[in-house]
């Protein structure tokens, strides 16, 4: 299932992008799961609250918030790098502002299917090609998270907690059935309720180091 978002304040626009990808889906292994924003606050505050999407079709000119003050949330705020971003507008100037969020591809109106065609193809490479991803599903959503990024996995009671880069979360799960997912990419089992990325290794060690510290001051204080 490829999760994809739309968010523009064009009716027309996202009917017609539904329509083409509806029909583009027919002719693809993969379903099309769309959900359709026309303001673009809303979309910003569904990301914040979690909600997360493989490909993102953007309108630039938008009311109140702009595509690409909301390209930002997801790339700095966010930290997601994984969501493939396409943005939509009827100019073709913004090089410049768009360069630091990474999009995917650039749409300018009026587009027809071979446009949406040849952006389909390019995804569903990008998003299925890429075997350092680790999905997993919280609270009903899938969640993409680069293997890279993720730190350390630790076990708690039913809950298993993924530490990344950008936070942490927290899903049903058991520890070694994650850890055969990412035993190849170098994690390592440190202790029965935690699994650790090597990469991370030596900063693990460091604040181990300076836990071990403290808690030895601590005690000399006593």
């Amino acid at each position: 299932m490829l999760r994809i978002g739309i968010c523009d304040d064009e009716e027309l626009i996202t009917k017609r992008l539904m329509r083409i990808l509806y029909s583009l889906e027919k002719n693809q292994s993969e379903n099309y799961d769309i959900e359709v924003y026309t303001d673009s606050v809303k979309l910003s505050e569904k990301l914040s609250a979690g909600k997360r999407y493989d490909l993102i079709f953007l309108d630039i000119m938008m009311p109140v918030k702009s595509g690409v003050e909301v390209g930002k949330i997801i790339r700095n705020d966010l930290k997601d790098n994984i969501t493939q971003i396409v943005f939509i507008s009827s100019e073709n100037k913004y090089a410049m502002d768009l360069f630091e969020i990474r999009p995917m591809n650039f749409l300018i109106k009026p587009f027809d299917e071979n446009d949406i065609e040849k952006i389909m193809k390019t995804a569903a490479e990008l998003i299925n090609t890429n075997k350092h991803i680790l999905v997993l599903e919280a609270r009903k959503e899938l969640l993409r998270i680069p293997v890279s990024e993720i730190r350390y996995i630790e076990s708690s009671g039913r809950y298993i907690i993924v530490h990344d880069s950008g936070g942490e979360y927290k899903l049903k799960g058991k520890l070694n059935d994650i850890y055969e997912r990412v035993k190849g990419f170098g994690f390592l089992f440190i202790h029965k309720s935690y699994i650790l990325n090597n990469l991370y290794l030596l900063v693990f060690l460091h604040i181990l180091c300076q836990h071990t510290l403290l808690q030895s001051f601590y005690l000399l204080q006593v």
